[in-house]
């Protein structure tokens, strides 16, 4: 594996510019209760109770569908993060080390029925479908591995590298699909918000049916403790949304 140095910029001053439908990611104000929870399954339940509403709000949507196997809540080890991915300890996974988007264009449709089925929802017919993912930091700044975000605008459909992935080991509906690694181009442009607290929530793109506003948000933790030696591990929380229009 061939690692590259990149410009990480700091996207705070650009927050009321940034676009979904362009750079793939925003950042927005939502306080959460679950603030000091750190058990995954207690996340999955009371989490995604108070996130649904929101998300549905928010994106003035039909009808929204938490993916429950697509909570996690991730801690640091206080090391360098595995560059091939993560491991995970008590349901607690490592910072993702590898620029990725989680799902391939094509996984997009068929996560979503994996998640019905899992459900057992009915099948619905739909105009529009998007996958949304939901990021927040629960350890306080500065953390010593931020979420980086690549601009959907400046990576080619060329910069994607999909591959087969297997998101657990217990076979379940969904958890293997296909995924992006990005191959890296002097093009791209990535930022993190620093200074993240709990109220901050970043969402971003995973999957969107409409081919005009499909832009999706490579992603991927960095090692950023030459600028903040002291930074704690960090810890936080991510889910995954899939959200119906009529």
């Amino acid at each position: 594996m061939v690692s590259y140095d990149v410009t990480i910029r700091n996207a705070r001053p650009l927050v009321d510019e940034l676009s979904l439908d362009r750079e793939g990611f925003v950042l927005v104000q939502h306080k959460t209760s679950c603030a000091a929870v750190r058990d995954p399954e207690i996340m999955r339940e009371k989490y995604l109770e108070e996130m649904v509403p929101f998300i549905k709000s928010y994106f003035n949507a039909s009808w929204v569908v938490p993916r429950r196997n697509g909570v996690y809540v991730r801690r640091a080890a206080g090391t360098a993060i595995p560059k091939a991915g993560w491991t995970a300890v008590d349901g607690v996974r490592e910072p993702a080390g590898l620029a990725h988007i989680d799902l391939a264009p094509v996984a997009g449709p068929v996560a979503a029925a994996a998640e019905d089925q899992l459900q057992g929802l009915p099948i619905r017919s739909y105009s529009r479908l998007m996958v949304i993912q939901a990021w927040r930091a629960l350890s306080p700044p500065p953390q010593d591995f931020p979420l980086a975000f690549c601009d959907a605008s400046t990576v080619r459909d060329s910069d994607m590298l999909v591959h087969d992935y297997v998101s657990n080991t217990r076979n379940e509906p969904g958890s293997a699909f296909k995924s992006c690694a990005l191959r890296f181009s002097a093009d791209q442009r990535w930022y993190y918000f620093p200074e993240m607290t709990a109220d901050d929530l970043v969402l971003f793109k995973g999957y969107d049916s409409e081919e005009h506003y499909k832009p999706q948000a490579p992603h991927s933790a960095f090692d950023d403790r030459r600028a903040h030696p002291n930074a704690k591990p960090r810890e936080s929380v991510e889910a995954r949304f899939l959200v119906y229009y009529d």
